[in-house]
């Protein structure tokens, strides 16, 4: 089937408006809405989309995430689970949504489309005027639509638990809430077989239309002007989270709702650590700052790493790695087009960083897809135009090397942009935030 989203107009040019980037998406339609949201529009097409690739036999239900708590009565801020943020754009709990291959009657109408949900996210859901092609129910009724919609059928697909499985420590074993979802099921319902709800979806959410574009790129634009932030105020002596209480106030003073995941700020020997979050240490004179970072629009996540000097000046040992990761990282982006393997990406890169005789010390893949989640879901193989990807290679080398001299040792160097895949090559989403040596220094010296 071919995606709702994807044309071949290479004359579309979805814009952005944040930091006055323009993004050109080449191969996309021009679509009313752009940066101000998805149109509810998309969300019926989306709706749709699933709907069409069930078959009569088959029923998908997608359940709100769990509020996540930190300790006692204290919670974390809401995150709606992706796949029925896609599906809906309802950022609320206790919904559940349910789209069945084959119309059910209930209430005296026929639908394939149900919600239900408690009685202030009905009003709601009335007031904004959204979901005219869902049936909306509440949400103690669910018992009686479960039975209704799973009758006779023969696949579920089911959005399965966050976390799958809980540890039970006392006996040392771990106990798997889906699987006893499953079986509980499959012995009510005769005939039905119970699966993840995930590759329904994943296959049209690797695909980004002009909307999530915009959104993704709005995320990219203000995490640009954290970092920028970031960098200035950076010195000796400086504490890595005052580095991240920076970037974070930018980011959060353009509008951004979260962080994609946690601010990586790591200086010195963290800079080694590809996911170092703590960002306690007091950063020295002559350190490299290896700072991966994302603000979060509406839902949609950036991921973008620089790397530069604590004091804003590189040694000429930072210099050499540094541009060869440089060199790294634009080989593998001149590289991306439809059709090429992400596995081939990892190797124009490494071949890259080989001939600057660091190529031992990329210890990572160097790509995956980015949009509602930052490492988002879509195909590990071949790259194809409406991706949205990331080419982020490295080099880390450790304390313990022998082959460099002391001063290449204990620290480390990634750079990553964003990258949309389009019908003729690509465009560098993050292009407007700097990487350039010369760029990062007259950066830090204002």
């Amino acid at each position: 089937m071919k995606h709702p989203f994807l044309t071949d107009n290479p004359g579309a040019e979805p814009s952005v408006a944040a930091r006055a980037v323009m993004v050109v998406a080449m191969f996309l339609a021009a679509v009313s809405t752009l940066v101000g949201g998805v149109a509810e529009r998309e969300y019926a097409t989306r709706r749709g989309a699933v709907e069409a690739a069930l078959d009569s036999t088959s029923v998908v239900i997608f359940r709100a995430a769990d509020m996540k708590m930190r300790s006692a009565d204290t919670e974390y801020r809401y995150r709606q689970e992706s796949n029925l943020l896609y599906l809906t754009g309802i950022d609320e709990l206790g919904i559940t949504f349910i789209l069945t291959g084959r119309g059910v009657q209930l209430d005296g109408i026929t639908s394939t489309r149900f919600l239900l949900a408690g009685a202030g996210v009905r009003k709601t859901i009335e007031a904004a005027g959204v979901l005219k092609d869902v049936v909306i129910l509440d949400a103690g009724r669910l018992p009686e639509i479960l039975a209704l919609v799973l009758h006779g059928r023969q696949t579920l697909y089911l959005s399965m638990p966050d976390i799958p499985f809980v540890s039970d420590w006392l006996n040392n074993r771990p106990m798997f809430l889906d699987r006893d979802v499953r079986k509980e099921l499959e012995r009510r319902f005769a005939g039905l077989k119970v699966k993840s709800a995930a590759p329904v979806v994943a296959r049209l959410r690797e695909f980004k239309s002009p909307a999530e574009i915009g959104l993704i790129s709005k995320s990219i634009a203000v995490t640009g002007d954290g970092m920028i932030r970031a960098m200035r105020a950076s010195a000796p002596g400086v504490f890595e989270y005052e580095l991240q209480a920076a970037l974070e106030y930018e980011m959060t003073r353009q509008g951004a709702a979260y962080v994609g995941f946690p601010s990586i700020i790591g200086s010195g020997p963290n800079s080694l650590s590809l996911h170092y979050s703590v960002n306690r240490r007091q950063m020295r004179d002559g350190e490299i700052v290896v700072m991966d970072v994302g603000a979060e629009m509406e839902g949609y996540s950036a991921d973008v790493t620089r790397s530069f000097p604590v004091n804003g000046l590189f040694s000429s040992e930072q210099r050499q790695v540094y541009t060869a990761v440089l060199e790294a990282q634009k080989a593998a982006i001149a590289a991306v087009r439809p059709g090429v393997t992400f596995a081939e990406l990892d190797a124009v890169a490494r071949a890259s960083l080989a001939r600057s005789g660091f190529a031992k010390y990329l210890t990572h893949g160097i790509s995956h897809h980015l949009g509602l989640d930052t490492h988002d879901v879509g195909s590990v193989d071949t790259i194809r135009a409406g991706m949205v990807i990331t080419v982020e290679p490295g080099a880390y080398i450790p304390a313990s090397d022998t082959t460099l001299g002391p001063a290449f040792r204990g620290w480390g160097i990634r750079i990553e942009d964003d990258v949309l895949v389009t019908v003729s090559g690509n465009v560098v989403l993050s292009s407007s935030i700097p990487k350039e040596i010369e760029e990062i220094e007259r950066i830090m010296r204002k």
